[in-house]
């Protein structure tokens, strides 16, 4: 489900200059064809990276994700009857188009989550009390019924902050209704305009000067001539052939589709709607982006999908897992950082050579050890790579004026050692990504996948 049944997403919330309610004629926005493409898009894409903990260390970038974290296990399987993939995928759409979901925790009898169970919005609101407190409890909502919720067995994942109610999150499509109103009008239109054997509405009348002694028709039969133009000119008698017993005249009411410029007008909303999701038009695959877009530069548009959009969604989601589900698993949440990890992100790994290049220039300049570039990297390490790269023609000059002296001889001791030590950091690393990428396209044509 995309939107609450109970039209919740636009809470409270008219557009200023106008006096047209879009968010009543929007509904719930189930219907929306724009929304509901640009949220599976984000659905779809999200769980590419896989949830993942790592331990705070004084080398950020350095460290490597915990391997079966206890919180990484149940989110693999929150529970018997979801996966880590479907269960984020209904967050993530419920997130983006209410402002805010929840998880509900189900404690063991040691009093370790177990399962966890996906909340749509409209099911759950936070509540306080006039003592002060920001939130006493969760209401939650099931076939009228209502029950209270502790905090601490809630994950409360929001949007933001609604500025009307501070305890919940804030849609981001939200002042986008007359957009997304306008795109549905359209649809409609073009539905209505192809149904009615794909010419505009028209006004058929007599021919005739009544002063000149022509009669007009009556209602009845102004009603038989509409009934009988509609029966053969819709439906299956599209394009039939009428012929009329008296001098009739046929006149165009309202404006053709090429007078609405209605593939202009639809471009507008997807502009809109993708922008406040922070997704590129064209990724989503409307024709707002696909005119200027190529095979060159469709990876660009994903890699600024991710940038824009995916990342700091999942940058903020992150953040309130870390302090309202992590702390069941671990002491001091400060000590650990709960994100996702984008290595796993295929759109994303042109970056690896980019890294591996900055890496090799610190190698290179004997400022950072073989061993730290291998493990930014990905690569085994060993204890010999835990060394700098100096060239022996180097000398070294005190900085209290002292008389210069020569660096240290190559060692594998980490004082230094010969720059051949280790050969071409970058090549060696670029091969190994390709020889990572050729096992994963045999293993995915196996599969009877493309490439």
């Amino acid at each position: 489900m995309l939107f609450s049944r109970s039209s919740r997403l636009w809470r409270g919330f008219r557009i200023g200059g106008t006096r047209i309610d879009y968010a009543k004629e929007v509904g719930d926005g189930r219907d929306s064809s724009l929304v509901a493409a640009t949220l599976l898009w984000i659905a779809r894409t999200f769980p590419e990276a896989p949830p993942a903990v790592w331990p705070v260390t004084p080398s950020p970038g350095l460290e490597k994700p915990i391997l079966g974290h206890d919180l990484t296990r149940l989110l693999e399987r929150p529970n018997p009857w979801f996966t880590w993939p479907t269960f984020v995928m209904a967050t993530v759409t419920d997130w983006n188009a209410n402002g805010e979901t929840y998880w509900i925790k189900e404690r063991s009898s040691s009093g370790a989550p177990t399962r966890l169970w996906f909340t749509p919005s409209w099911m759950m609101r936070p509540e306080g009390d006039d003592a002060g407190a920001f939130i006493t409890h969760y209401v939650y909502t099931v076939d009228g019924e209502e029950f209270r919720v502790d905090p601490k067995n809630v994950v409360h994942l929001k949007y933001g902050t609604d500025p009307e109610n501070l305890r919940r999150g804030l849609s981001p499509l939200r002042s986008l209704t007359r957009e997304i109103f306008t795109d549905e009008e359209a649809a409609a239109f073009t539905a209505t305009l192809l149904r009615n054997m794909g010419v505009p509405g028209v006004i058929v009348s007599p021919d005739v000067q009544l002063n000149d002694g022509g009669a007009a028709l009556t209602a009845a039969e102004a009603e038989a001539v509409k009934q009988t133009i509609r029966s053969s000119f819709t439906g299956d008698n599209r394009g039939d052939v009428a012929v009329m017993t008296g001098k009739t005249k046929v006149e165009q009411f309202g404006f053709s589709p090429e007078q609405l410029l209605l593939r202009e007008l639809r471009r507008i909303p997807e502009e809109r709607v993708t922008a406040a999701l922070g997704i590129p038009a064209v990724v989503v695959g409307f024709g707002a982006g696909l005119e200027r877009s190529t095979f060159t530069n469709m990876g660009e548009a994903r890699e600024a999908a991710y940038e824009a959009g995916l990342i700091p969604m999942q940058t903020i989601i992150a953040e309130d897992v870390r302090f309202q589900l992590l702390t069941d698993f671990v002491d001091d949440p400060h000590a650990f950082r709960f994100g996702f990890d984008l290595t796993k992100v295929r759109v994303l790994q042109e970056d690896l050579y980019r890294q591996a290049q900055r890496f090799d220039l610190g190698i290179r300049g004997g400022w950072v050890q073989i061993g730290e570039g291998r493990t930014a990297l990905g690569l085994p390490v060993g204890e010999a790579d835990d060394v700098y790269l100096r060239q022996t023609s180097y000398v070294e000059v005190p900085a209290d004026g002292g008389p210069p002296r020569a660096l240290a001889p190559a060692s594998p001791n980490g004082n230094g050692v010969a720059i051949g030590h280790s050969g071409d950091v970058a090549r060696e690393v670029i091969a190994a990504i390709e020889r990572r990428e050729r096992l994963e396209s045999r293993a995915y044509s196996r599969r009877g996948g493309m490439r």
